[in-house]
């Protein structure tokens, strides 16, 4: 926070660099200068990332001083950030991230005893992940990214077996976490890092690269793996083998420019602050006038000194004797207030929009619901949404690979468990949002794909009703296939001409709608029933 007569000038944030290196393999021999280059554009990067994280939580510092009256001046932080960062948090993250089977016709040559076994053990999966306590980890890795632009989460084999899930999910603070690219057309991930700062100074860093785990000391040395063989040699140990023959740190991106949902929007919140501050001011100082006297003059005291009036009390004061009427008055300006406070509301909606938050008030009028979800900002956050999926399901893509090599790795997995035989292929995140949303349209839309022949798990992954789409398809799967194979034995024409919908929903709108062809409510007639 900067101080009273200074203004706090804020450095420009263009996204987290990612960091790269020319070398093609990180070895023993080469890791120390890696490293060294590497926490150079990290340390850049912690910068800007403390920069955001306070910035979220309100520590916001105006970007002007104040030169009149300095005595009155407020600080107010609307914090916005906090806002935008909430609901993409409930939005984005605020359903589990679960796994469903990618298809029922992939590379390999499926059967259907294959395709039953892969949706039992993508269910077991996703158990094996609620166990870990999965949910509440992405809710902490996607602060982080929200926030920072980036998040790290972490993947091994658990060390003490609980009785439930063989690998240990853990999310780490990007602070402290980074990844190293190598610096091709490729850009290939050569290694994760983390690193802890003790108490004494001493920094731990773990490196880890597809073949080996090295724990190095201060950037001086490697401290594990096996001893030089010559004795007489002062060499580092040369690392330990990694189990997993993967890199087990993923990084996280919210978007291809690494920024924080904020973090575009900064000048603009910097600026509202200002506004709604000097608002909080100009009531202030109205409520705190400073007065004036023309034709007598106050008493002084003892040593001379003008004595100030004091409130609440009669002033006294011995007339100047140049025959004027004294008068005594507040010095007070004109301020627009409600002209203000219009500005500021109309500011914070602009910064809403573009972060692409929806506007959370009552627009009035009425509107459909399809026009109301495009004027009040969810269509816009929808599809902000969808673009930030597709970012985030490489990353959790590669968690499902990491895990089911822990799984595989590990000694405490049953030699029978489906688990071993499932390839992270088969395997696709799946997020879920607003699930309860315009439920009459979902319901009816999966219920026409099912009547139409779709595959049911197919159908519920599209409408995005059901939190975990594995375990409601595993559910339902024997009833949806009873009733798929009864419809094939009916009569197709007689089936189209029965068929009805579950409930109405917004496609009802239009014909409804007197707006539309003015009265004709009549959606089938073409007859013409307006009024000469």
């Amino acid at each position: 926070m900067s101080e009273d007569n200074e203004v706090f000038v804020y450095p420009e944030l263009t996204g987290r660099c990612r960091i790269y290196t020319d070398v093609a393999k990180i070895t023993s021999e080469n890791i120390f200068q890696v490293l060294e280059e590497a926490m150079t554009i990290h340390m850049k990067n912690v910068d800007d990332m403390v920069l955001l994280m306070r910035y979220e939580k309100g520590i916001q510092p105006l970007v002007r001083k104040k030169i009149i009256r300095k005595e009155v001046n407020i600080k107010v932080s609307d914090n916005l950030a906090n806002q935008i960062t909430e609901f993409k948090l409930g939005y984005v993250w605020g359903q589990p991230i679960t796994y469903v089977q990618r298809g029922n016709k992939d590379l390999k040559k499926s059967t259907e005893k294959e395709n039953d076994f892969q949706d039992d053990s993508i269910s077991m999966l996703n158990e094996l992940n609620d166990a870990e306590y999965a949910f509440s980890k992405d809710q902490e890795l996607g602060r982080f990214v929200e926030i920072t632009g980036v998040g790290y989460q972490f993947v091994d084999i658990k060390r003490n077996f609980d009785g439930l899930c063989p690998f240990d999910l853990v999310t780490l603070n990007p602070l402290f976490t980074f990844c190293i690219y190598r610096n091709s057309a490729l850009q290939e991930k050569l290694a994760g890092v983390t690193f802890c700062r003790t108490k004494n100074g001493t920094v731990y860093y773990t490196v880890f690269t597809p073949d080996t785990r090295y724990e190095i000391k201060d950037m001086r040395e490697i401290t594990n793996g096996e001893k030089p063989k010559n004795p007489w040699s002062f060499m580092q140990h040369s690392g330990e083998i990694n189990p997993l023959k993967m890199i087990p740190i993923v990084e996280f991106n919210r978007a291809t420019d690494r920024t924080g949902c904020f973090e575009r929007q900064i000048s603009d919140m910097n600026a509202l602050n200002v506004e709604v501050s000097d608002f909080a001011n100009a009531v202030a100082q109205t409520t705190q006038e400073v007065f004036f006297g023309v034709g007598f003059e106050l008493p002084k005291d003892d040593n001379g000194k003008t004595q100030a009036p004091v409130g609440g009390q009669w002033i006294i004061a011995n007339n100047t004797g140049n025959g004027g009427t004294p008068l005594l008055k507040a010095i007070s300006s004109t301020f627009d207030y409600s002209g203000v406070q219009e500005n500021i509301v109309s500011k914070r909606n602009t910064i809403l929009q573009r972060a692409y938050v929806p506007i959370q008030t009552d627009p009035g009028g009425g509107s459909t619901g399809s026009a109301m979800n495009m004027s009040s900002g969810w269509s816009a956050a929808e599809n902000s949404a969808c673009k930030e999926e597709q970012i985030l399901r490489r990353g959790k893509a590669e968690i499902v690979k990491l895990e089911l090599a822990a799984i595989k790795a590990s000694t405490d997995t049953p030699y029978d468990s489906p688990l071993l035989k499932l390839e992270y292929s088969d395997v696709k995140p799946k997020f879920i949002r607003n699930k309860t949303y315009d439920l009459a349209t979902k319901v009816n839309s999966m219920v026409a794909m099912i009547n139409c022949g779709v595959n049911g798990r197919v159908a519920m992954e599209q409408v995005d009703l059901f939190p975990d789409v594995a375990q409601a398809w595993a559910d339902s799967r024997d009833m949806i296939e009873k009733y798929q194979k009864s419809l094939i034995k009916k009569d197709g024409q007689q089936q189209q001409t029965q068929q009805k919908r579950t409930m109405s929903d917004l496609s009802d709108q239009t014909g409804n709608s007197p707006i539309l062809d003015g009265m004709n409510t009549d959606n089938g007639g073409d007859e013409d029933v307006h009024e000469s």
